[in-house]
């Protein structure tokens, strides 16, 4: 295979394809960060979260929970899972999504954590021979797997939700740390996308099964990432976790050791020649957000290195058994499948590149062109968006429909968006995705 151009961000010093390095030497991941959270409010935003449990307490008080935590054992999840019961005084319930693939380890914490809080926690099951199939449809398509991960999680998530009249869903995913997305070019719906992979392979009744886009579009679920409002700092979350928690973090290094496959994502970058993605697992991240020095960053980075290229044997095996693939499949340069016919192409964004040019029109108005253009894939693929205000270079923006509550909105429909801003807009207007109280 060719091995691609890069450049190292002056950043976080992790080699990039040249389309994502901006003029100043930066990363669009540093870029991004510098935006939006480097002087970010924690302050108001704590504020703000309190004010949204409060209504969530009133709302619910008649009932057992009031607030759904995914629960998947590693550290985000079980610091969310302490925050809301022992700071916040929630009521949660947790919820795992059987992905098929958790860990002992973390079924072991899982269950040390929540006899700790005194919290119920509930993992509904899914066929394991069904969900080992479509994994399997899924990965000979696209060489990943962590998608199905994301459905299993939806799907737990909206029945416990249904059937406890929750809306409120937290999450620990924490954006600030996390850099397993670029800035898009495109948008497609994850679950249409799926079953434009799967749908020739796998039976209807199987896959649609695990879809939840229905249920969200008439659901008012709200979405909440907790670490959207309270401050994602390493050390603070271990120091909870070890001291207060008995959490094990004999696996704390490793960012997804909640499953059983969590190296070989790592690995199936590391045999295609792609080390971008060991930004995904730590080191960098943590970097950017000045919570590790450049020395130890260095010594981070080269552990990854070393702990991907030499993934266990016995994992190796397994992770080749479990997808029905042969090694040699693992470094094929596949085809990107087609996750979404897109209605909108370059041109039909010439009336915002033709309307910048009139000194009179304002940012705000742009902003509106470039809602109304994007409004109608959005509103065909059973979700919707709208502006909700414009100020001091902050925009806030309303998912409604099928994209209200999905797990990976924030993802792929606010990095689209960030994206369009950037490219034909402006590059310094911080975007935000708020989410309505649910009554």
């Amino acid at each position: 295979m060719e091995k691609m151009e890069k450049k190292a961000c002056a950043n976080c010093f992790i080699s990039f394809e040249d389309r994502f390095i901006n003029d100043t030497g930066d990363c669009v991941i540093c870029d991004e960060h510098g935006k939006k959270w480097a002087n970010k409010n924690y302050r108001e935003a704590k504020k703000e979260l309190t004010g949204i449990f409060h209504h969530y307490k009133k709302r619910n008080k008649d009932k057992k929970y009031d607030c759904i935590v995914a629960f998947s054992g590693g550290k985000d999840s079980t610091y969310a899972l302490y925050l809301a019961k022992e700071v916040y005084g929630m009521r949660p319930l947790a919820v795992t999504g059987d992905n098929g693939l958790l860990t002992p380890w973390a079924l072991k914490n899982m269950k040390t954590i929540a006899d700790k809080l005194e919290v119920d926690h509930f993992i509904p099951g899914n066929d394991k021979e069904e969900l080992q199939s479509l994994y399997r449809a899924y990965f000979k398509k696209t060489q990943n797997f962590c998608e199905i991960c994301y459905l299993t999680i939806s799907k737990a998530l909206g029945r416990a939700a249904l059937e406890h009249d929750v809306p409120l869903l937290i999450t620990g995913f924490a954006f600030k740390v996390d850099s397993s997305h670029f800035r898009a070019d495109n948008r497609y719906c994850f679950e249409d996308a799926f079953v434009n992979i799967v749908k020739d392979t796998i039976p209807e009744e199987v896959y649609s099964s695990y879809l939840t886009k229905d249920i969200r579009a008439k659901e008012p679920f709200h979405l909440l990432h907790l670490f959207d409002y309270v401050n994602h700092v390493e050390k603070d979350i271990y120091e909870v976790l070890e001291n207060e928690l008995d959490w094990d973090s004999r696996n704390k290094n490793d960012k997804h050791s909640d499953c059983l496959f969590h190296d070989m994502v790592g690995y199936l970058r590391w045999v295609n020649n792609d080390f971008t993605s060991l930004a995904l697992m730590g080191p960098a991240a943590l970097l950017r957000d000045g919570q590790i020095s450049k020395d130890r960053f260095d010594q981070m980075l080269a552990n990854e290195k070393e702990r991907f290229g030499n993934v266990d044997r016995k994992q190796l095996e397994d992770f080749l058994e479990y997808f029905d693939v042969d090694e040699s499949f693992l470094g094929k340069n596949m085809d990107k499948p087609v996750l979404a016919e897109p209605i909108l192409h370059g041109d039909s964004f010439t009336p915002i590149v033709e309307a910048k040019k009139d000194p009179t029109v304002s940012e705000g108005q742009l902003l509106e062109m470039l809602i109304n253009i994007i409004k109608p894939e959005v509103q065909r693929d059973g979700g919707d968006i709208g502006l909700v205000s414009f100020q001091d270079k902050h925009l806030k923006i309303k998912l409604s429909g099928a994209c209200r509550g999905c797990m990976i909105a924030d993802q792929v429909m606010i990095r689209y968006l960030e994206y369009l801003v950037r490219k034909y807009i402006s590059d310094d207007i911080i975007i935000e995705n708020t989410k309505e109280l649910v009554q």
